[in-house]
């Protein structure tokens, strides 16, 4: 496909300009992706627009979220749009790595984080604990207030976390009302006093929702599942003990932490690479007592 040979000229109308890449975008959609990035092959498509500056191609691009198109003056210096295209990028990322409503680390960054920062506790046999929060009864404040309310109340609870946690801790949005804390270097006592306090500090929120007459208070549930580093351990198998203990907390009256047994203390022994009476063979030559 070749550029079209006609300019957009600065008398040229926002809203043509923008069905027509409108029409460009869903026309693209509907092609195959390219296998560039393996076969070195791809097609930059140009749209000459003459007389359009960076700030007015801002402007229409942030009307059709046009993040993923790039702008480059023929002539002037490119650097401010090059710094802007690097921006976007840098937006990209960050959208594709967190939870668009509280700015969290989303699911697919708390798995790689977790699986990571497990491998880093093993090699140091450093503490690491791992937190599922749920907001208690979430349904009952969708049903009665409605969503954009559910949206508030899980929008403050994001910021509480982030307000909360350390520079070094993670937090992440891994479900509709599900959240997870990962704690590196924390012990499971030290951990248990970081969720309580968390906890009294939901106690104490007031969310308003509008047309609410009342402010809303919430609780939250935790489950607790730590290693000592002590044992190499899956991320799924940590996460399997945190949600154990967070659903045990939910049978217990909810409002509450429930911690995992430490997971280096529940793994079977390590079975050893000599058998006892191959070592005594090795040090004394019988295999005998």
């Amino acid at each position: 496909m070749k550029p079209a040979d006609t300019d957009c000229s600065s008398d040229f109308p926002d809203e043509a300009l923008l069905a027509e890449l409108d029409a460009l975008r869903r026309m693209l959609a509907t092609v195959d992706k390219p296998d560039c990035a393996v076969e070195g092959d791809g097609l930059v498509i140009m749209r000459l627009c003459s007389g359009l500056t960076l700030p007015e191609w801002e402007s229409l691009r942030n009307r059709r979220d046009l993040r993923d198109w790039m702008a480059l003056p023929l002539s002037a210096n490119p650097f401010p749009y090059l710094t802007r295209i690097q921006q976007t990028l840098k937006d990209l990322v960050f959208l594709s790595e967190h939870d668009p409503l509280t700015k969290l680390h989303n699911r697919g960054a708390f798995e790689r984080i977790l699986a990571a920062e497990l491998i880093r506790s093993a090699r140091s046999g450093q503490s690491l604990a791992l937190v599922l929060i749920d907001l208690d009864d979430f349904k009952l404040v969708n049903d009665t207030y409605g969503h954009p309310c559910g949206d508030r109340v899980i929008a403050t609870m994001g910021a509480l976390l982030a307000a909360e946690k350390r520079t070094y801790d993670y937090a992440a949005r891994i479900g509709g009302e599900e959240f997870a804390l990962i704690l590196p270097g924390v012990g499971l006592v030290r951990a248990e006093g970081v969720i309580e306090r968390l906890i009294e500090s939901a106690r104490s929120l007031r969310i308003i929702c509008d047309g609410v007459d009342m402010p809303l208070r919430v609780t939250i549930s935790a489950g607790i599942a730590c290693t000592k580093g002590k044992l190499a351990i899956t991320w799924e198998k940590l996460y399997a003990m945190a949600d154990d203990a967070l659903y045990t907390a939910k049978a217990q009256g909810k409002d509450r932490l429930h911690s995992a047994p430490i997971a280096d203390l529940t793994a079977p022994p390590e079975k050893t690479l000599v058998r006892a009476d191959e070592k005594r063979f090795l040090f004394t030559g019988s295999i005998k007592g």
